[in-house]
């Protein structure tokens, strides 16, 4: 199963379903696939023998396009070769009835490398060869694919210079002057195989888990990475601390070796024993402290027990809860706290009715199956955790390993795992946060103190059965309280109030998915990316700014606009776009607050600011972004960074460099406790 690097490449994570298992609870007997592979990166020749195995008949198999078919055998003899064009999933061969074992050589000139962006990056399922680096994706039928769930042993050939790998144990390996040979055994259901080369300088060290069995971990980088002072190691003993982390947490790494392999193109994918990142991204300083860790447990959630894809794809949010949430909740209550706010933020830009259900989500393919597969999902383990208590989701996850280990899993598995680790039913829990789109957006009507009594009236437009914490207020402290909310109107007398209360706070530390009042929100950059048919506006008539806006449109916004406006449109979210003075005249024209007049000129450490970007919303609540550059050179500089930083209020850039960030404060929902008569 390959996943892609979410907090990193569009914010956040997409699910590329490439392994996956049936949902029988022994293994069944599998097809075997064994495969002698030589490439040659630099003519781009691809040659390969594949001998297929099966206990029943094989119908037959499918190959890319370009891979042509040199010798077929079925049962030890030789057959003619029936090939059947089928369009952009390449050639089906069939094979006579009876057949058990095919043997079949062929090969292939591969497309060459191409330079790529991260969206591209998610749709490419071409092979491609260079001496920079290869790149194989089973979407790009480089090994005959059968329908079927299968293991499989690999044996690699590569010129000297180069190395590579798949997905699996490593048996053997050798590297001399006549070239590089490895073999590679996957032994689990598999459907898919990627593979990687390239002029790699491998560096490893050992591990020794907690259950006693020794791992390799190892970094797969292009030379200037590898030169880089401490950039592997940092990289092997990261990479060994979340192994022993989630082998502690969850149960025994399934792999005999952890890999980070070093990519020519801005991928950030995930794969089972593996991670696959553009070398670019290998530099960014904060990967290994966030990204590394959520790709690793992959391993556990996505690699080792697969999502029944046809039930939902919760892989995503439990790996997002378990890694960056947990590693938020490692620094303390306020960057978890942080991290909520910011999920609900995102929630929050979402039209109402324009997500989906948990159990509809299967890959992100844009910010609003994000918000609902990653951070919908992450906060609903929250919620489970707090309502079963740590020990008991601990123990479920114990449970669901164990059961599931390289078996497809649905979300009914996870309830079951959770409701027999915790001893309690948790179908009304699943369902209405599963099985339901939306959220509930309830609200705290009134408090009202009769001697020692509080009184409070909830109301919510949903009807979800929910546990809502209270912040009571006093003068000099305050205390937590948790109320049970079930229906559309909900009274509830708590006990002991001191007489000096003030307010009360609903919810105030963000822990329930709910739909937060706009108002209380701070406006992000994000409420304009996702928003459905946001337009975008050039503020300047100039070719060089519209053309700007137009690029800046087609990275940013999920709408995808077709044009540019000339004129502000009567509806919907906008992206204003513009040089500086005349974007301070639109401001002004149209009664909006002007350009935070502290962020005009300077980032962190004095460096001048070549581009600002901000956004708010007007009187009527409506969200709108605003672009002002220098130049045009300015805006354009944009285009790579801005996409990742939907989640801030407002940037100021130096050139391609962000050098200042921010997000406005939110408001919390305070209402005043009256004395009642």
């Amino acid at each position: 199963m390959k996943f892609s690097l979410a907090l990193l490449l569009w914010l956040p994570l997409a699910v590329l379903a490439v392994f996956a298992a049936p949902a029988a609870q022994a293994a069944p007997a599998r097809p075997h696939l064994a495969l002698d592979v030589q490439l040659d990166p630099a003519t781009r020749q691809f040659h390969a023998t594949a001998t297929l195995t099966d206990d029943q008949p094989l119908p037959g198999f499918r190959l890319g396009p370009e891979f042509e078919v040199t010798a077929l055998q079925v049962n030890g003899r030789a057959v003619p070769v029936a090939r059947r064009l089928s369009g952009r999933a390449g050639a089906f061969y069939a094979l006579p009835a009876g057949s058990r074992q095919a043997v079949i050589a062929y090969r292939a000139v591969l497309q060459p490398a191409q330079a790529l962006d991260h969206r591209q990056v998610l749709g490419q399922r071409a092979a491609t060869a260079a001496p920079d680096g290869s790149f194989l994706p089973g979407a790009a039928g480089w090994y005959p694919e059968i329908g079927k769930f299968f293991s499989y042993r690999l044996a690699l050939s590569l010129p000297a210079g180069q190395k590579g790998l798949v997905p699996g144990n490593l048996v053997q390996e050798s590297a001399t002057n006549e070239g590089y040979r490895a073999t590679f055994e996957f032994p689990h259901p598999a459907d898919g195989i990627d593979l990687m080369a390239g002029p790699y300088t491998v560096s490893e060290r050992s591990l020794q888990l907690p259950d006693g069995r020794k791992i390799q971990v190892r970094t797969w980088f292009h030379p200037e990475l590898a030169a880089t002072n401490g950039l592997a190691q940092g990289y092997l003993d990261d990479s060994a601390r979340y192994l022993e982390r989630y082998s502690q947490l969850i149960g025994a790494y399934p792999f005999d070796i952890f890999s980070v392999v070093s990519s020519p193109t801005p991928t950030g994918f995930g794969m089972p024993s593996l991670t696959y990142l553009g070398r670019e991204v290998i530099r960014l300083p904060f990967i290994r402290a966030t990204s590394l860790g959520h790709e690793v447990l992959h391993n556990w959630w996505g690699n080792g027990v697969y999502p029944d894809w046809q039930k939902g794809n919760w892989s995503e949010g439990l790996t997002t809860f378990l890694a960056d949430y947990a590693y938020q909740e490692d620094e303390g209550e306020a960057a978890a706290r942080a991290m909520r706010l910011a999920w609900l933020r995102d929630f929050a830009a979402i039209p109402a009715g324009a997500d989906t259900a948990l159990k509809d989500f299967t890959s992100r393919h844009h910010g609003i199956s994000s918000i609902v597969g990653y951070n919908k999902a992450a906060m609903v383990f929250l919620m489970l955790r707090d309502e079963i208590g740590r020990d008991a989701f601990e123990r479920g996850l114990r449970l669901l390993w164990q059961q599931k280990r390289f078996q497809s899993a649905s979300w009914a598995d996870l309830e079951a795992a959770f409701a027999t680790a915790s001893g309690q039913s948790l179908s009304v829990f699943f369902r209405q946060w599963v099985e339901r789109p939306g959220a509930p957006d309830f609200r705290l009507k009134s408090a009202e103190r009769s001697g020692d009594k509080l009184t409070l009236q909830l109301a919510q437009s949903s009807g979800h059965a929910l546990t809502v914490p209270l912040r009571l207020v006093y003068p000099q402290r305050s205390e937590m309280r948790r109320m049970p909310l079930g229906g559309r109107e909900t009274s509830v007398v708590l006990d002991g109030i001191d007489a000096s209360i003030e307010a009360v706070e609903p919810d105030p530390d963000y822990r329930l998915w709910r739909r937060v009042a706009p108002a209380l929100l701070p406006p992000i950059l994000r409420e304009v990316f996702v928003a459905p048919g946001a337009r975008v506006v050039a503020a300047d008539a100039a070719a060089d700014v519209r053309a700007a806006a137009q690029a800046l449109a087609a990275r940013v916004l999920d709408a995808q606009p077709s044009e540019v406006n000339a004129a502000w449109p009567a509806t919907g979210a906008v992206l204003l776009v513009g040089l500086d003075a005349t974007v301070d005249a639109w401001l002004k024209r149209l009664g909006l607050p002007a350009r935070p007049s502290d962020k005009r000129d300077a980032g962190k450490g004095g460096a001048e600011g070549t581009a600002q970007v901000w956004a708010g919303r007007d009187a009527t609540g409506r969200p709108y972004a605003v672009i002002a550059g220098r130049d045009a050179a300015a805006l354009t500089a944009l285009l790579r960074a801005l996409p990742h930083y939907g989640r801030q209020s407002w940037l100021v850039f130096a050139g391609t460099r962000m050098v200042e960030k921010g997000v406005w404060p939110p408001h919390v929902e305070r209402v005043p406790v009256s004395a009642r008569r």
